[in-house]
């Protein structure tokens, strides 16, 4: 379920806003160091500014975005991101997470997927990465030099149905290269993360964003374009099949659409990769001769573009997923049928992820964000009200039981 207003989500919605406003100007929190922006910006210029000159074929970039999110002492968390040109080629923004550490008069700057950032990552204190972002951060770090073909990962959709490549493998921003990007659309147009991570945005701008995945086996996926998107606050954990957004035409950052779709793309922390011989979703995609060319290919079966690819997975779960808010408590009490005149059937965790096998309607709870008669059915067959659990809609995830 996701989480409409209420006083108890006020903080968390103001805090959201405030993150998004950072398109705009930092919040105050950092107002007590006003070179860390300049220093973040430089930063990412410096490492990625000539790169996506080329890739962008052009002279001059828009200013990066400074969006920090966290703040404890002399620490900061955040994005930044590379803006497009409105009506540029079809793509989208180049982006990274940063981490900053004021030592003496100076910021100390990190950018994900840097051997520095995974250092300063694990002594970061708890306000601003928590256990499990330092685990898969030191996990990707380390799995990168050993990162294959077989990628490990999903097509960003539900396993076992069919969606149209729209766009065969292209540059983040249209001809550019790396090969790194394909266009997908179909199905309900429900945009789900591809494998096992922690999910962050940037360029938040009203109901859209780039969304980011970070994940354990070394590489990291994008979602561009994409409206309604999941709930989940900057560095939850997600699995294959957590709900990120709707496909759609969203330019949060600049660039061009024409037709809804989800611009996904394969990075390897904040570089992108070639997509060239990758094995996504059970499939192997090969480039053509030009971006927006090429196909999928899986044994004797070859797809062009223009045609259905169906998600076979790559690993894990591929159920829908749900994050578990137990409110002011510590656990949710898991029920034996979709009521709580059920008896209960154990316990689970705030804060855990679950796999929802399917769902039903029954008793009405008062949840965490209202009243619902919505019941998710656990993996292991027990119940929990969906009132309980941040799935990034308000409508079920899961077929009915």
């Amino acid at each position: 379920m996701s989480r409409p207003l209420s006083a108890r989500r006020f903080a968390a919605l103001l805090s959201a806003l405030v993150a998004g406003a950072a398109v705009l100007a930092a919040p105050s929190a950092t107002a007590a160091a006003p070179d860390l922006a300049t220093t973040v910006r430089a930063t990412m210029l410096q490492q990625h500014g000539d790169a996506v000159k080329r890739q962008w074929d052009t002279q001059t970039l828009r200013e990066p975005l400074f969006e920090p999110t966290r703040t404890s002492g002399a620490w900061v968390f955040g994005s930044t991101t590379i803006p497009m040109a409105h009506g540029q080629e079809h793509g989208a923004p180049h982006m990274a997470l940063f981490l900053a550490r004021k030592e003496r008069s100076a910021w100390r700057v990190e950018l994900d997927g840097t051997a520095g950032f995974a250092a300063l990552a694990a002594q970061a204190p708890s306000g601003v990465l928590s256990d499990g972002e330092k685990r898969t951060f030191a996990a990707n770090q380390s799995n990168r030099a050993q990162a294959l073909a077989p990628t490990g990962l999903g097509l960003p959709w539900p396993v076992n149905v069919a969606w149209w490549m729209g766009g065969g493998p292209h540059g983040n921003s249209g001809n550019s290269r790396p090969f790194s990007s394909i266009d997908f659309n179909g199905g309900d147009g429900r945009v789900l993360s591809a494998g096992n991570g922690r999910v962050y945005k940037s360029c938040v701008v009203g109901r859209s964003a780039l969304v980011k995945v970070v994940h354990d086996n070394g590489y990291s996926t994008t979602y561009y374009h994409m409206y309604n998107l999941t709930t989940l606050a900057d560095g939850s954990a997600v699995r294959t099949g957590t709900y990120l957004g709707n496909i759609g035409n969203e330019l949060p950052c600049g660039g061009s659409s024409t037709g809804a779709h989800v611009h996904f793309s394969l990075l390897r922390g904040n570089t992108h990769v070639s997509v060239n011989g990758m094995t996504i979703g059970g499939w192997t995609f090969y480039e053509g001769s030009r971006a927006y060319d090429g196909y999928a290919q899986r044994g004797s079966t070859r797809v062009s573009v223009g045609g259905k690819v169906t998600n076979y997975g790559g690993g894990g779960t591929t159920l829908p997923t749900g994050t578990v808010d137990a409110g002011p408590n510590t656990t949710v009490n898991l029920r034996s049928g979709p009521g709580l005149s059920y008896s209960v059937a154990g316990t689970v965790a705030d804060g855990a992820v679950v796999s929802i096998a399917c769902t039903s309607r029954g008793e009405a709870v008062e949840g965490v964000w209202g009243r619902t008669d919505l019941w998710d059915r656990l993996e292991d067959g027990k119940w929990i009200s969906d009132g309980f659990v941040d799935t990034g809609s308000n409508e079920p995830v899961a077929s009915a039981c």
